[in-house]
C-alpha cells in the first residue's frame, strides 16, 4: 500500500471506510462468482440433465447425484430371475442362434450373496470369436438379472474356432423368512 492511498484512507471517516471495504469484498465476490464458480455450476446441471435423460433410455444407466438418496420402495420392482431350466432354454436358444455348438449346461449350486439369491449355471459352447461376442451380447441384452460371473476362452486345437466355458449367475430376491 503506497503512502498516499494509506493517507486517503486514514483521513476518511469511518462509515465511508466501512462502505469501501464492502464495495471491495462486493467486487471480489461478484468476479470470484462469475469466473471461478458460475460456469462449474452450469457444466454440473448439464451433466445432470443428460445423465437423467440417459437414465430416462437405458434402465441399467447410472442413476443422478440427486436420485441416488431413492428409498427402495420408490425404485422400480427387479425383474424376476429365471429358474434355471429357464435359463438353461433361454442360453441355448441363444447360442444357437449366434451358430454356437453347446456342449454342456448344468446348473450350480444356489447361495445367499449380499442378501440376494444367486444361481449359477455352467455352459460349455464352442464356435467362432464373433459369434460368442453376440451370444454374450445376448445374455446381457434379454435377460437383466444374469451376469456373467466366470469366463474362460481359448482356441481350439487345429481349428478356427474358439472353446468358451461360461459361469452365469441369475440374481434374484432372496426367500422371505
Amino acid at each position: 500500500m503506497t503512502p498516499t492511498l494509506r493517507k486517503a484512507l486514514a483521513a476518511m471517516p469511518a462509515r465511508q471506510l466501512n462502505l469501501v471495504a464492502i464495495g471491495a469484498v462486493a467486487i471480489a465476490a461478484a468476479l470470484m462468482w462469475a469466473l471461478a464458480i458460475r460456469a462449474p455450476l452450469a457444466a454440473l446441471r448439464q451433466q445432470q440433465v443428460r445423465l437423467a435423460a440417459l437414465h430416462a433410455t437405458q434402465p441399467n444407466a447410472p442413476l443422478p447425484a440427486g436420485a441416488a438418496a431413492v428409498s427402495s420402495a420408490e425404485l422400480p420392482p427387479l425383474p424376476p430371475a429365471p429358474g434355471p431350466l429357464a435359463l438353461i432354454a433361454a442360453a441355448g436358444a441363444g447360442a444357437r442362434a449366434a451358430g454356437l455348438t453347446v456342449g454342456a449346461a448344468m446348473p450350480g449350486p444356489e447361495r445367499s450373496v449380499a442378501g440376494m439369491r444367486l444361481q449359477t449355471l455352467d455352459i460349455e459352447a464352442s464356435g467362432s470369436y464373433g459369434a460368442i461376442l453376440a451370444w454374450l451380447d445376448d445374455i446381457e441384452t434379454r435377460q437383466p438379472a444374469v451376469g456373467i460371473v466366470r469366463l474362460n476362452l481359448r482356441a481350439a486345437k487345429e481349428e478356427p474356432r474358439r472353446m468358451v466355458q461360461l459361469q452365469l449367475g441369475a440374481y434374484g430376491e432372496e426367500a422371505k423368512r
